[in-house]
């Protein structure tokens, strides 16, 4: 009789030299380390997880990927803002344009007379 390390109980020496649950034994501490690994990355993601600069949240995975894939990052915006605060600041803009459309269609206010003492022409009195 053997006793193997890390094996409860005794076995022959046939079946400790054998190994015959080794694969299985290899596959779990192989699944538990395959575990533990993509635990660390998950949590080493959400620490380099931007925050917004204007309300302190952290981006969605939308919001990071629009702001780091190449042919999305031009249309980003302000790429310091999650998606609330950007989708707020695009609200704003469209505001502003739609403003500045309706007053540059208004017709202008006509101008008072700069001198409100004097004639209205050379050769007019004034009662």
């Amino acid at each position: 009789m053997a006793r193997r390390l890390g094996r409860n109980g005794a076995q022959t020496l046939t079946d400790a030299l054998d190994n015959s649950d080794g694969h299985a034994f290899y596959r779990t501490q192989e699944a538990r380390a395959d575990a533990e690994d993509k635990q660390r990355r998950a949590a080493q993601r959400e620490a380099e997880r931007p925050v917004c600069t204007r309300c302190g949240g952290k981006f969605t995975d939308e919001r990071w990927e629009e702001i780091t894939v190449h042919r999305t990052a031009v249309r980003a915006g302000d790429k310091s803002v999650c998606g609330p605060c950007h989708a707020d600041d695009v609200v704003r803009k469209e505001a502003a344009a739609g403003a500045a459309r309706l007053e540059a269609a208004a017709p202008p206010e006509p101008e008072e007379d700069p001198e409100p003492g004097r004639g209205r022409g050379w050769f007019r009195r004034r009662p």
